[in-house]
C-alpha cells in the first residue's frame, strides 16, 4: 500500500462562518471529479472487455451458438404484419438505437448487456452490441492479454484508462440522447407499436447497463405496458379479419428456440407478445418487483410454453422469492432442452437451489454435473483453436461452469482440494477475460478521497435535515443483508434494495455542488439541502413503486444498502448530517474467503477473484474506514457481524433504539417476512440466524495462506468493536472471542 502522509488542512484554519467551506475548496473538486466519480459502484468502465452475466440477468451464450444472420445496415427496418409495416428506428445521430434490429433476440440481448461497453461507433451492422460475427468485437482478445496469474502485477503494464462518471461517459450520454429522440418520436405517434417497442427496449437496456438507482424503470414499465396493449389490439384486429397470429413455423424459426432467435421484424404477432412479456418481466426484475416479474414471464409462457428465455428468467426470479421447487422445475426444463447451451446461467441457478435446499431438485446434482463433465472438455478443446472473436466468450463460459463444479465439491462432496482446484481453474479463465486490475488507480482513489474529505472541509449547518435515510456500508460478504433484513422487518423501516438512489444521483450531486460553488456560492447551503431532500423524495417514490403501497403512507426510515459507499461517507455526511451510517464488519478472513469464492455481477467486484486485487480492495476499505473514524469520529456506527449472529436479540434492540423508533418484536422474525432479497445472500438470509459461517475460512486455511500474507496484520480485527450506543456484548461472548 501507499504509505504517505495525508495533506490535510488544519481544521483550525477553516472559517467558522457560512460558507464554512471556502469556494476554493469546492473548486478543487473540478480536478478530481472524474476520480471521485469512479468511487460509485455505478460508474461504468467503458474500457472493460466483455463480462459474464450473473444468474439474475439474461442467459449467456457459448461457442456452440450459431452466428445470427447478418442484415444490411440501415436506418429503419420494417416488420411485416397484416395491418401494415412495423418500423423500428435509429437515433438521429445515426448510431444504432437499442432496438435497431432485435433487442429481445437472445444473442443480441445477451451480448449488449454482457459487455460493459457498447461501443456503437465501431459497429457496422444494425445489431445492437454486435459486429458481423456472433461475438463482440472486443478491444483486446484473450491471446493478447497480460497473464492474469497471482504474480501478474508488473510495472511496465500498459496504462488503463480509469472508469468515467456519468457526466463524462460519452457512451452513456449518447444513449440518453438516443432515448430522448425515441421518446419524442413515440410521443408524436403513441399508437405506433414499433415506436413503443423501440423506446421500451432502449429504456430497459439502459437500466440494465447503468443500474443507476432505477431512474428510468417507471417509464420503461409504463412503455412496455402500452406496447403490450398495442400488440393485443393488433392481434384482435388480425383475429377479426381471419389472419393467423400464432408462432411461425418452418424455415422462419428454430425447432428448439422457436422465434426467440428472431428480431421483432421477423416475428409473428404472438411472437412479438412473447418477447414483450419477457422484457417486461426483466424490467420488473431489475426494479425488485419479483412477483410481478414471475407473472409477466407466465404470460409469455401461456403463449409459448417452451419459450426458454421466459422459463430461465422465471426460474431466476423464483430463486429470489424462495420458491425453490418452481425455480428448479423451470431451470431443469431449460437445461434439458437447451441443445446449444445458450442458457448457461441455469447451471448457476440450479447450483444455488441445490446448495439451499437439495430436495427441491428431484434428480439432485447428478444430471447437471453429468452435462458439465461432457461440456467443459468440449469448450476447452474449442478454446485451443478459437478465433479471436470467440475466445472471450469461451473463457467466460469456462469460468462459469468451473465455478459450478466448485460449489458442487464445496457443499456436496466436501472434497476441499478438488473444490479449490475447480475454483482456481474458474478464476484463471475469468481473469484472462477481463482487463488487468489498475492498482495505481485504486490507490489514487483512496488518497484523493482522504485529501479532500477532512475535518476542516465539512461545513456546519449544511445539508438536509432529514434523518430518514439509513446507510449500510462495509466490505462485500460482511453480513449487510442480515442487517438490512433486520431493519426492514420493523414496520416503520423500509428496505429499498441495492439499486441505490443516492449512488444513482451522486454524479449529478457532485456536479451541482461544483457548479454552484463557482457561479453562485451564496446559494451553496440551500443547494446542498435541496439535493439531499431530492434524494429522500426519490427514495420514497421508488419504494412506493416497488412495494405498491398507498401513496398516503410513508415509512419513517428507508435503508440504502450500498456497501461500497465507504468511499462516499464524506458525501453522505455533507448531504445527510442527521442520517445513521451503519458499518457492518465481519472477521476479515471469513469476509475475504466469502468474497473470493462468490461470483458477483459483472463490474469492479470481478477483481475479488484474484488474491492480489482482492487484498488491494480490502486495504482500500480498511484505509478509508480508518480515515472516517479519524476525521469524523463517532459519525459511523460499527456493527460486528459476529455480535449479530451470537446475540441477535440484544443487538437488534439497540440498533432499533439508535434509529429513534420504538421496539417491535417482529424484528426478530425477519427471516419469516415475505420480502425478496436480490443478493448473493438470498438463500442464506431465509435461514435466519446461523453460526456456520463463523471461522469458516479455516477449512481452506492452507489455500488462503498467500492471501493472508497480502493482507498482513489486517487479517484480523484487533480493536474494532460494535459501537451501537448502549450495546454491551454478553460476557460469555467476549470470552469466546478472546479464545479465538
Amino acid at each position: 500500500m501507499v504509505d504517505k502522509e495525508d495533506k490535510i488542512v488544519d481544521p483550525q484554519m477553516a472559517p467558522h462562518y457560512y460558507p464554512s467551506v471556502p469556494v476554493a475548496v469546492f473548486v478543487c473538486w473540478v480536478v478530481p471529479v472524474v476520480l471521485i466519480a469512479a468511487l460509485s459502484r455505478f460508474a461504468v468502465d467503458t474500457n472493460q472487455a466483455s463480462i459474464p452475466l450473473s444468474v439474475q440477468d439474461n442467459p449467456k451464450p457459448t461457442s456452440p451458438i450459431p452466428a445470427p444472420t447478418s442484415t444490411p445496415s440501415k436506418s429503419k427496418r420494417q416488420i411485416s404484419t397484416k395491418r401494415g409495416p412495423l418500423t423500428v428506428e435509429k437515433g438521429p445521430s445515426g448510431l444504432p438505437t437499442v432496438l435497431a434490429n432485435k433487442p429481445t433476440s437472445y444473442i443480441e440481448i445477451v451480448e449488449s448487456i454482457g459487455r460493459k461497453r457498447v461501443d456503437w461507433g465501431d459497429i457496422t451492422t444494425d445489431i445492437v452490441g454486435l459486429p458481423e460475427q456472433s461475438y463482440p468485437n472486443l478491444k483486446s482478445s484473450a491471446s493478447s492479454k497480460v497473464s492474469q496469474t497471482e504474480e501478474s502485477e508488473k510495472s511496465d503494464e500498459e496504462p488503463i484508462d480509469p472508469p468515467r462518471g456519468a457526466s463524462t461517459d460519452f457512451v452513456r450520454q449518447q444513449h440518453l440522447r438516443d432515448i430522448a429522440a425515441l421518446r419524442e418520436s413515440y410521443k408524436a405517434n403513441a399508437d405506433d407499436l414499433g415506436k413503443a417497442i423501440s423506446l421500451a427496449e432502449a429504456l430497459r437496456l439502459f437500466d440494465v447497463q447503468y443500474h443507476d438507482g432505477g431512474s428510468v424503470q417507471k417509464e420503461a414499465l409504463d412503455t412496455f405496458h402500452k406496447a403490450i396493449n398495442l400488440a393485443k389490439a393488433r392481434r384482435e384486429e388480425m383475429v377479426s379479419q381471419g389472419h393467423e397470429t400464432s408462432l411461425l413455423h418452418g424455415s422462419q424459426r428454430d425447432e428448439t428456440y422457436g422465434e426467440m432467435l428472431l428480431d421483432y421484424g421477423s416475428r409473428s404477432i404472438d411472437g412479438i407478445m412473447c418477447a414483450l412479456y419477457t422484457s417486461l418481466g426483466k424490467t420488473y426484475f431489475m426494479a425488485n418487483m419479483f412477483e410481478r416479474a414471475v407473472e409477466s414471464y407466465g404470460s409469455a409462457l401461456e403463449i409459448n410454453p417452451s419459450y426458454l428465455d421466459a422459463l430461465s428468467s422465471r426460474g431466476s426470479s423464483n430463486i429470489i422469492l424462495g420458491n425453490y421447487a418452481a425455480a428448479a422445475s423451470d431451470l431443469s426444463a431449460v437445461m434439458h432442452n437447451d441443445s446449444s447451451r445458450r442458457f448457461q446461467d441455469v447451471f448457476t441457478g440450479l447450483a444455488r437451489i441445490l446448495q439451499a435446499k437439495e430436495s427441491a431438485v428431484p434428480d439432485g446434482w447428478g444430471p447437471m454435473i453429468g452435462i458439465l463433465m461432457d461440456l467443459i472438455p468440449l469448450l476447452e478443446m474449442e478454446l485451443r483453436s478459437a478465433t479471436e472473436e470467440t475466445k472471450i466468450v469461451l473463457l467466460q463460459s469456462l469460468n462459469r461452469l468451473y465455478h459450478v463444479l466448485f460449489v458442487y465439491h464445496d457443499v456436496k462432496t466436501k472434497q476441499t482440494d478438488l473444490a479449490w482446484e475447480s475454483l482456481t481453474k474458474s478464476y484463471e479463465y475469468k481473469m484472462n477475460a477481463i482487463e488487468p486490475f489498475n492498482f495505481d488507480f485504486e490507490r489514487q482513489k483512496v488518497e484523493t478521497t482522504k485529501q479532500i474529505f477532512h475535518k476542516g472541509f465539512f461545513p456546519e449547518g449544511v445539508g438536509s435535515s432529514s434523518s430518514a435515510p439509513i446507510f449500510i456500508i462495509g466490505f462485500v460478504r460482511s453480513g449487510s443483508t442480515l442487517l438490512e433484513r433486520l431493519l426492514d422487518s420493523h414496520p416503520q423501516i423500509a428496505g429499498t434494495g441495492e439499486n441505490s438512489v443516492f449512488n444513482g444521483q451522486l454524479d449529478h450531486i457532485r456536479n451541482k455542488i461544483v457548479e454552484t460553488s463557482v457561479l453562485d456560492s451564496s446559494n451553496l447551503a440551500s443547494m446542498i439541502e435541496k439535493l439531499g431532500d431530492g434524494v429522500v423524495t426519490e427514495m420514497l417514490q421508488r419504494w412506493r413503486m416497488v412495494s405498491n403501497v398507498d401513496e398516503d403512507y410513508s415509512p419513517s426510515k428507508m435503508v440504502d444498502k450500498m456497501l461500497t459507499n465507504y468511499y462516499n461517507v464524506g458525501f453522505i455526511h455533507m448531504l445527510f448530517p442527521n442520517a445513521l451510517i451503519l458499518h457492518v464488519a465481519r472477521e476479515p478472513m471469513d469476509t475475504l474467503l466469502s468474497a473470493f469464492k462468490h461470483e458477483f455481477p459483472p463490474g469492479s467486484l470481478d477483481y475479488t477473484s484474484s488474491f492480489k486485487s482482492l487484498a488491494e480492495l480490502y486495504h482500500s476499505y480498511r484505509n478509508l474506514m480508518d480515515h472516517w473514524d479519524k476525521e469524523l469520529p463517532g459519525r459511523v456506527t460499527h456493527v460486528r457481524y459476529e455480535d449479530m449472529v451470537n446475540d441477535m436479540p440484544g443487538i437488534a434492540r439497540k440498533i432499533i433504539e439508535v434509529t429513534g423508533l420504538e421496539w417491535d418484536e417482529s424484528v426478530l422474525n425477519f427471516h419469516k417476512k415475505k420480502h425478496a432479497v436480490n443478493t448473493l445472500s438470498t438463500t442464506q438470509v431465509r435461514k435466519g440466524v446461523y453460526k456456520d459461517s463463523i471461522q469458516s475460512w479455516r477449512r481452506y486455511e492452507k489455500h488462503l495462506k498467500p492471501l493472508m500474507d497480502l493482507v498482513g496484520k489486517r487479517a484480523s480485527f484487533e480493536d474494532l468493536q460494535t459501537s451501537v450506543k448502549g450495546y454491551v456484548p454478553p460476557a460469555d461472548l467476549i470470552d469466546t472471542e478472546q479464545e479465538l
